[in-house]
Formats: C-alpha cells, sequence, structure tokens
C-alpha cells in the first residue's frame, strides 16, 4: 500500500517492521484479546497441532481487532485505516508535533 500525506510526503507499507506503523486494539476489544490469549494458553492441548491451532486462533483474533495506524515522518499527521477500506487523517495540536509515536517502545529492531 501507498498513500500520499496532504504534506506531499508519500508513506509506503511495502515491508514489515515499520517504525511508522502501528497497530490499535480498542478498549472494548483489549479484554476480549486477552482471554483469547488466556484460553489459547490454559486450554490448549499437548499435541504440536492443538498448540498451532490456538496460536493461528490468537493470530485471526488479532488481525480482526486490530486498525492499522500510520504516521507521517515528516509532518506528524496520523492516518487510521478503517474497514471497510478507508484512511482517516488527524493533526497534532502541537506546531512541533512528536513524529515517533509509533516507534518500537523496545526500541530500534
Amino acid at each position: 500500500m501507498k498513500f500520499l500525506c496532504e504534506c506531499g510526503h508519500a508513506i509506503y507499507d511495502q515491508t514489515d517492521y515499520l517504525s511508522y506503523k502501528a497497530y490499535l486494539i480498542s478498549d472494548q476489544d483489549w479484554f476480549s484479546f486477552l482471554d483469547e490469549i488466556d484460553n489459547a494458553i490454559e486450554k490448549t492441548g499437548s499435541t504440536p497441532e492443538d498448540k498451532e491451532k490456538a496460536l493461528m486462533r490468537i493470530r485471526s483474533i488479532a488481525i480482526n481487532l486490530t486498525k492499522l495506524v500510520y504516521q507521517c515522518d515528516k509532518c506528524g499527521n496520523i492516518f487510521f485505516y478503517n474497514s471497510p477500506p478507508q484512511l482517516e487523517m488527524f493533526r497534532s495540536c502541537s506546531d512541533t508535533p512528536n513524529k515517533g509515536l509509533l516507534k518500537s517502545a523496545k526500541g530500534v529492531n
């Protein structure tokens, strides 16, 4: 995917580990997500097939509950990619926005 920010900067999503991309889970879905992880851990059988099914269930719910978020690293505008496919843009109220809001909490990979 590629789109342009209103400042003219191109935002690309063609690889993994992007410092300007994040996944957002609504607070209304957060505990359902955590419960699904708990269930997968506590109720998984001991076979490799059981563990694989549990992992795939967690990945599936994570994909279904998240929204993609992007930040323009030139001007700091934030974009939410919603379903049906639609981009919503938000601007910072600051004259000097933090352009690293979506960077890893662990630091650089």
